[in-house]
């Protein structure tokens, strides 16, 4: 027996409504894992890592820092901040242009 066109359409309404709030609720769900997937990744205050591998040098701060950050080494420079040397990394990401610091002695990865 056919069922008439306004059973349909209620029907077909209903079934959209129940799709909508499924995927409601599974982004609320993957919003509300964020924080915790943001905990599970080793970085300290202000975006700085906390892993430390100990002294560096230019090809090994250029190996860490394109295992870390997108885009496309720029230059490499030595600098002095803060009494500490440092490896400072320009990368170009799609025309976004960025700097890493890599510190020598402990090869700590900071982007500020």
């Amino acid at each position: 027996m056919k069922q008439p066109v306004l059973k349909q359409q209620q029907q077909h309404g209903l079934w959209r409504c129940l799709q909508f709030a499924a995927r409601g609720l599974l982004m609320a769900g993957l919003l509300a894992g964020m924080p915790m997937l943001a905990m599970a990744q080793p970085q300290g205050q202000s975006g700085q890592n906390a892993e430390q591998v100990g002294p560096v040098n230019q090809e090994q701060a250029l190996e860490r820092v394109r295992a870390n950050f997108p885009g496309t080494v720029i230059s490499i420079n030595e600098v002095r901040q803060n009494g500490r040397l440092r490896y400072r990394v320009r990368l170009d990401n799609e025309g976004n242009i960025y700097t890493v610091f890599v510190d020598q002695a402990t090869g700590e990865l900071s982007r500020e």
